[in-house]
């Protein structure tokens, strides 16, 4: 075995490098985006957006629930026709595969909508904690409940609206439970 030198001395070959980097999207901040456009009311227009399938999963439940989602992949770019806070249709089955974001925002976004939401993903997703927010959101005035009573999905929300109010979670949770809180707050009717 051959020692490393304590220096190595690096010389450049030629001129430096003159280029323009286009860094990619994030995941978890383009679901937090999407979310909050979809609340937000009027257009808004995501651009750097990374695609994949959890942001996919995400654009195309957003759609299902009447908050059109158009997507221009060769752009990294999407287009939210945000509700203002309101969920359109009176009930949906959303699918999110493994898609750990979009079930997190989904579920407490759903909590503001007027109607029956169930939401599920693939057998991974069935062993994902999700009983903190759930405890939140219901101390909020939410409906959601783990179907299989495991406090994983799949979640049944039975959404009148959220109240508000005072809700308390560990803080040594996921900061997606504490993002999906914050996103659907001011939506409450009586402030978080």
């Amino acid at each position: 075995m051959t020692a490393l030198p304590g220096q190595l001395e690096i010389q450049p070959i030629g001129s430096p490098v003159d280029a323009t980097v286009v860094v990619p999207g994030s995941k978890s901040i383009t679901n937090r985006a999407l979310i909050v456009a979809a609340l937000a009311q009027g257009e808004s227009e995501l651009t750097g957006a990374l695609y994949s399938d959890d942001t996919r999963y995400m654009a195309t439940a957003l759609n299902t629930l009447g908050i059109p989602v158009e997507s221009n992949e060769e752009h990294c770019r999407f287009v939210v026709q945000g509700k203002g806070g309101t969920i359109p249709a009176p009930s949906g089955d959303l699918f999110v595969g493994n898609a750990g974001t979009a079930m997190r925002f989904l579920v407490a976004t759903l909590a503001l909508g007027n109607g029956v939401y169930r939401i599920d993903g693939v057998p991974r997703m069935r062993k994902r904690p999700i009983g903190p927010l759930l405890d939140a959101l219901n101390q909020l005035g939410a409906n959601a409940v783990s179907e299989e009573g495991t406090a994983c999905p799949p979640v049944q929300i039975e959404a009148a609206g959220l109240r508000g109010g005072v809700a308390r979670i560990p803080g040594d949770q996921s900061s997606q439970f504490f993002s999906a809180l914050l996103i659907a707050a001011p939506y409450a009717r009586e402030g978080v």
